[in-house]
């Protein structure tokens, strides 16, 4: 016969009570490795520091990297195949305060400021597939982390000299553990590993679609500045309006400018940028059901934003010299292939995702990605429903965008009425065939 065992609560109880107490330990080594391999992304370093230091309203970006040239036959203007030794990320925004220290040297804290992008607290880690000992330095104070015994992580902040300090810039000094080749031309060598530059100059172009704060980024080699690109917004109209979107989103206004990138000695695109302002209603207890995933509330006002071509840019002769730019082309929410367009668009939440819009658009807004940020939550049931509702709303916007071309196609007997109708073509999106 079997002895009736004890109730949960009771066991549980004379466990506690009685037994032998032992901690749980965390190898944070091992955490971070795995963390790292779900931050896997080419640029997913850049992206980071290039997210945060929007978050913290800068202006200014600066990519620094740092070569040994000993093998590039003493030519210190040829930077191909040098040896990448150290690469620092500089911004001009709000310098550390007592909770951002706090916070960048706590796993899985992420910015409670819920206009921020910054959720999990986990992104800036990023920076341990590039570095053994990454350094933060930001206005009166340097920190500066360490492994001990291999898998637990410490650090250090200390007040720097009165000449050491760097009271209107933060940066994130990064001595690489492993020597990246950097590949300045095109080339069919396969080397490992190495961070190709040309890619690299059209991804931060790319990152300042839709930046809050951020509207100029530079890459310096050994303080050389090989490039620089900024954007600028001309503003056409705004109109303020009152109608409900969907259940959660009440629109506030419509606000159309144009977004012009420019490459300093360089090419230069303009795009349509279309700024919706949309208030949130949602009852107390969905808020709190996202509160308890996100640890922050959501906002009360969120901004959705497009990004598609202007008519010009179908002028044959801009279009040609677009789509051989190796830096703007990849700007174009479209892609031409055998005499056709086809939608190319992208889903940004701060910086890009891998999800595609469908459609010849770029569109960012305040939705909720998985924890490696590349693809959105259609999973968890209450950031699934807020997902789907913005989506809805972002497609009723769409919608309104596409009546008012039409009426502009028939005003205006645009010669481009083919190509401008491909940005509403929709094909399947990918990863997600959902979105």
């Amino acid at each position: 016969m079997i002895e009736e065992s004890l109730s949960s609560d009771d066991l549980w109880l004379k466990i506690i009570n009685e037994g032998v107490e032992d901690r749980v330990e965390v190898n944070q080594r091992m955490l971070i490795d795995k963390m790292l391999a779900r931050y896997s992304s080419d640029f997913v370093v850049y992206r980071e520091l290039i997210q945060n230091s929007d978050d913290a309203n800068a202006t200014l970006f600066i990519l620094q990297i740092k070569c040994d040239l000993s093998n590039n036959n003493d030519d210190p203007e040829d930077f191909h195949n040098c040896l990448i030794n150290e690469i620092r990320g500089i911004n001009n925004g709000n310098i550390f305060n007592e909770d951002d220290w706090k916070r960048v040297i706590t796993i899985a804290e992420g910015n409670t400021n819920i206009d921020v992008v910054g959720q999990f607290g986990v992104g800036f880690f990023s920076v341990f597939s590039y570095s053994e000992k990454p350094m933060i330095q930001s206005g009166k104070h340097c920190l500066a982390f360490v492994w001990q015994n291999g898998k637990s992580l410490t650090t250090f902040r200390k007040e720097l000299s009165k000449e050491e300090q760097t009271t209107l810039s933060t940066s994130v000094i990064l001595p690489m553990k492993t020597k990246y080749i950097l590949q300045t031309k095109s080339t069919n060598e396969k080397i490992k590993p190495s961070l190709n530059l040309i890619q690299l100059k059209s991804y931060l172009t790319k990152v300042l679609s839709f930046t809050k704060h951020i509207n100029e980024i530079i890459i310096e080699i050994n303080h050389k500045n090989i490039f620089q690109v900024n954007k600028r917004k001309k503003s056409f109209s705004s109109i303020k309006l009152s109608s409900k979107l969907q259940e959660f989103f009440h629109l506030k206004s419509f606000t159309q400018t144009e977004q012009i990138f420019n490459i300093i000695n360089g090419s230069s695109i303009t795009l349509n940028h279309i700024d919706v302002e949309t208030e949130v209603h949602i009852n107390e207890d969905f808020h709190k059901q996202i509160e308890n995933v996100l640890k922050k509330r959501l906002p009360s006002i969120i901004h959705i934003e497009i990004l598609f071509p202007s008519d010009q840019i179908f002028e044959k002769e801009q279009w040609n010299n677009l789509t051989n730019d190796e830096i703007l082309k990849d700007l174009i929410p479209l892609k031409y292939f055998q005499e056709k367009f086809s939608p190319s668009g992208q889903i940004f939440i701060g910086l890009g995702t891998h999800q595609t819009t469908g459609i010849g658009m770029h569109i960012y807004s305040h939705l909720i990605p998985t924890i490696e940020r590349e693809n959105l939550d259609l999973q968890d049931p209450y950031i699934s429903i807020w997902n789907e509702q913005l989506l809805k709303s972002i497609g009723n916007i769409i919608r309104f965008i596409y009546d008012q071309t039409i009426i502009n196609i028939v005003n205006n007997h645009s010669q481009y009425l083919n190509t401008i109708l491909s940005f509403y073509s929709f094909q399947t999106t990918v990863p997600n065939k959902a979105i």
